[in-house]
Parts: structure tokens; sequence; C-alpha cells
């Protein structure tokens, strides 16, 4: 029986699970009055701050448009005033540079800051609490840089027994915290699909799209009377995560990568390599 890969899966896998990990981890925010001194306590146990990503209020887009424009006019008066076109490149850039630094400076609610310790993460709130977050109570993770219609790069953890993902947005560096987590996290994620494969057979991503077996891969495209295709593994060229945070699998025989949104896409590509270069070696 094929298995659905997803961030609870590791917990069945026993690669994580344990209740203080889960308490530890809890859902994202304020640590409440009565465990203030055990978060502190547990904050610190993360050892020392490599860095700090703060959260800011981004601008709506019409105000984005009507700053940009008036650093535009302001650019071209100057210039008219010089008798030179040459300021308006500078000017231009100094616009779009200070529209960035004003929305990094607004004061926002809720969430102020994420600070990377040697240990793991704590979640710094607006009033000041903290909820640390260590390596080991992450089951998964899901970064999107955005898009060009205005959608924003967000990125979500799953803590050890949460219901729910945290979900970080408005962060500056959000895509290097991301990548950072990934990295961590991909050692364990990997060893935790092989076992899965061990014991039940198969594991299946993205719904079943793929299903991975000892054998090779099968791949159910999402258009409905499209017909499954099935590779063994010397017929899979790679495997590898996309720029994007995709699993991207390429073929001998197909002339496009196959590509699958899923969570933790570099754990998953190494997971795929593992077999397909076990299979050929």
């Amino acid at each position: 029986m094929a298995v659905t890969w997803s961030p609870t899966r590791v917990r069945s896998a026993g690669a994580t699970g344990s209740a203080d990990l889960a308490a530890s981890a809890g859902a994202a925010g304020v640590a409440g009055a009565a465990g203030v001194a055990d978060v502190a306590g547990a904050a610190g146990r993360l050892g020392p701050v490599l860095r700090v990503h703060r959260r800011f209020r981004p601008l709506s887009w019409p105000a984005r448009v009507w700053l940009h424009a008036c650093g535009v006019a302001v650019s071209v008066v100057v210039c008219l005033a010089l008798g030179e076109w040459w300021p308006a490149p500078v000017l231009a850039a100094a616009a779009v540079v200070a529209v960035s630094g004003y929305e990094r400076l607004r004061p926002t609610p809720g969430l102020r800051s994420v600070r990377v310790h040697e240990g793991g993460l704590v979640l710094v709130s607006a009033g000041g609490g903290e909820e640390p977050l260590p390596w080991r109570a992450m089951e998964a993770t899901e970064y999107s840089p955005g898009g060009p219609h205005g959608e924003y790069e967000h990125g979500r953890i799953w803590p050890a027994g949460a219901d729910e993902p945290l979900v970080l947005a408005h962060l500056g560096g959000l895509g290097r915290l991301f990548r950072e987590l990934e990295e961590r996290l991909s050692p364990r994620l990997r060893a935790a699909l092989h076992e899965t494969l061990r014991a039940e057979g198969s594991v299946r991503f993205v719904r079943g799209r793929l299903t991975v077996t000892a054998g090779g891969l099968v791949h159910r495209p999402p258009h409905p009377l499209a017909a499954t295709e099935a590779y063994r593994w010397p017929e899979v060229h790679s495997a590898r995560a996309s720029a994007l945070g995709e699993l991207e699998v390429r073929t001998h025989s197909a002339g496009l990568p196959l590509t699958f949104p899923v969570p933790n896409a570099r754990a998953a590509a190494g997971f795929l390599e593992d077999l397909r270069t076990a299979s050929t070696g």
C-alpha cells in the first residue's frame, strides 16, 4: 500500500515525537505569563544568537506605485532645474531604497522577529514574549518565494505535535532562513523517507502524483485523461530541488523535467538520488 508523504509521516516513522518536544513547539506566538521563566530558560539553552530576522509591514501595491510615481516626478523636476538628465537614475534608485527602508521601519503587530540560535529558533512577539523552537522539534518546512502579481514570499514550519503549521511572512532574509532550515532538516527527513519505504513498500508525493518504489517511479499527471507514466531507476537521469523549492525529476525519455511542489524538496531529491544511485551502481 502506498503511503502519502507529509509532515505527519515523520512523526509516525519515528524521527520525532517526544512529548516534551511537542510541548516546546506549540502554536506560534507568545509565552504565557505563568511560563515566562521556563521559556526564557529554554531559549537560553539554544545557545548563542547567530542572526536576527526582523519582521516588517509591507506597503500596499497602490501606495507603492504612488510613492514611486512621486519619486519619478521629483527626479524630473530636479533634472529640469539642473538642466541635466544624468541624476535621474541615481534619484530613482534612491527612491526605491527609501521605500524599501520605510517598509522595514514601520511598526507591525504580532511577531516582531525570529532569532536564529545554534540550537534552533526563537519567535519574538511584539510584546517581548519568546517561543523557543529547537531544530529537533521541527518536522518539515515549505518556502514560497512569492510571485510577480503581488504575492508575498512566505514559509511554513510544521512543529512536532502541532495540528497546523507556523506561517512566517514579511521577514527580512526569509529565503535565507528557510534554506538554512531545509539544510538542517534534510538528513533526518531523508532517513524518515527511507524508513517509510522499507516499512510500507512505497511512498507517495503530492497526493499520489508521484509514487516512489524500490524499483522506480510512477508519475500520474494532473490531467485526468493523461496516461500514467512509469520509470525504472535506470531511466531516471536526476532528481534535485529547484530554485523555486520544488522537486524536479529528469528522465532520459521526457524532454521536460517533472516538477512537484513538496515540502522539503531537498530531502525528497536526496532520497530519490539515493535510490537511483543504489539501483544503477
